[in-house]
C-alpha cells in the first residue's frame, strides 16, 4: 500500500483492491449525494486499471479499524492527456474528485499526490458547489495562475435517477434500429463529436468503452452508429450525441434508457452533469425521470 504525506503530516493511502471494497461500503451509505466518487471507485474495482487511482485518509491511526468514522477524506485521480491551446503541446491531465466533511483538507490532499507534477500537468477538479472552495481556488492560482488566464470554470448541476427506478425501466423497441453496447472501434466517432475532446485522446475513450457500460443506437439496414452515450468517471453518463441527420426520432431517449438501466445493473447510481444554462438537456433528463441532486463545479486548469 503506497502513502503520500501532506504538509500537515497527514497521510494519504493509495487504496488496494481490498481497500476499494471497504471504501465502497462506506460510500454506499452516502448515496446518491456522492454518486460521482462512488462510481469512480466502482470503475477502479471493476477494471483494475492503474490509471484509476483512489486515495484515502483515516481519522484514526489504527490500520485495522473499519468503522465509518475511520475515513476523513477520499480522493480519486485519473490521468489522460490534453492539448495546451496556446502552446499546442500535449500534457498530462488529471481529473480529481473527493469526498470529505472538511474542504480545508482538499488542497493539501491534492498537493500530496506525488504522481502529479503541478508545474507541468493540467487538472480537471470537481467541487461540490457552483463555486469551488476558496482553498481550491487559491491552490490553483498558486499552481497555475489566475482563472482568467489559465483556468475555466463550469458551474453545473448533477441529476440522478434512483437505482431501483432505473432497474424498472422498460426499454422501448423502435423500427429500423437496434441498441447495444459500444465497442472500442467506435471511440473515434465519439471523440470527433465531443466538444471537450481537447481534454482526452481517442485511445482513452476506447479504454472506457471497453471497461465500462455504454450504449449505441444502430441502423438495422447498414449497422451505422447514429446515437450514443457512455460512462466517463467521475462524470457519470456522458458524451450523449445523435448525428444531426438522425435527430428528433427518439434515439437519444432510447440510448439513455438503455445505458441508465445498464449502469444501475452494475450497482452504480445513474447520473449526469449538466452545465448551467443548458436548459434543453435539463428538460430532456427530467423527462427521462432524472431529478436534480446538487450543484457542482468543474474547473479545467492549465500550468
Amino acid at each position: 500500500m503506497g502513502h503520500e504525506n501532506g504538509k500537515d503530516g497527514s497521510v494519504l493511502t493509495l487504496a488496494t483492491r481490498q481497500c476499494l471494497f471497504r471504501l465502497l461500503s462506506f460510500l454506499d451509505k452516502r448515496l446518491p449525494e456522492y454518486c460521482a466518487i462512488h462510481s469512480f471507485v466502482c470503475a477502479a474495482l471493476i477494471s483494475s486499471d492503474p490509471s484509476y487511482r483512489v486515495y484515502f485518509h483515516r481519522k484514526q491511526s489504527s490500520n485495522n479499524s473499519t468503522e465509518e468514522t475511520d475515513y476523513s477524506l477520499i480522493v480519486t485521480a485519473s490521468v489522460d492527456y490534453c492539448i495546451d491551446p496556446k502552446r499546442q503541446i500535449n500534457m498530462k491531465c488529471w481529473t480529481l474528485t473527493a469526498w470529505t466533511d472538511d474542504d480545508d483538507m482538499l488542497a493539501d490532499a491534492y498537493e500530496a499526490i506525488g504522481v502529479i507534477d503541478w508545474k507541468a500537468d493540467a487538472a480537471i477538479i470537481h467541487s461540490k458547489h457552483h463555486t469551488p472552495h476558496p482553498t481550491i481556488t487559491n491552490f490553483l492560482t498558486n499552481k497555475h495562475g489566475p482563472e482568467n488566464e489559465n483556468r475555466d470554470g463550469y458551474p453545473s448541476d448533477q441529476y440522478f435517477i434512483a437505482i431501483q427506478e432505473a432497474l424498472n425501466l422498460q426499454i422501448s423497441e423502435m423500427n429500423g434500429v437496434y441498441v447495444k453496447s459500444l465497442e472500442p472501434c467506435h471511440a473515434k466517432i465519439v471523440y470527433d463529436h465531443w466538444p471537450y475532446n481537447a481534454s482526452t485522446r481517442v485511445e482513452y475513450i476506447g479504454k472506457e468503452i471497453e471497461l465500462l457500460p455504454s450504449a449505441g443506437v444502430f441502423l438495422k439496414e447498414n449497422d451505422e452508429l447514429v446515437s450514443w452515450m457512455m460512462c466517463h468517471p467521475p462524470n457519470g453518463m456522458s458524451r450523449l450525441h445523435t448525428l444531426e441527420e438522425h435527430r428528433r426520432r427518439g434515439y437519444a431517449s432510447l440510448v439513455t434508457q438503455y445505458l441508465t438501466k445498464r449502469v444501475a445493473q452494475s450497482g452504480v447510481v445513474p447520473f449526469v452533469n449538466i452545465v448551467i444554462g443548458n436548459t434543453a438537456s435539463c428538460k430532456f433528463f427530467e423527462s427521462m425521470g432524472f431529478k436534480h441532486l446538487r450543484p457542482i463545479n468543474i474547473s479545467f486548469s492549465l500550468p
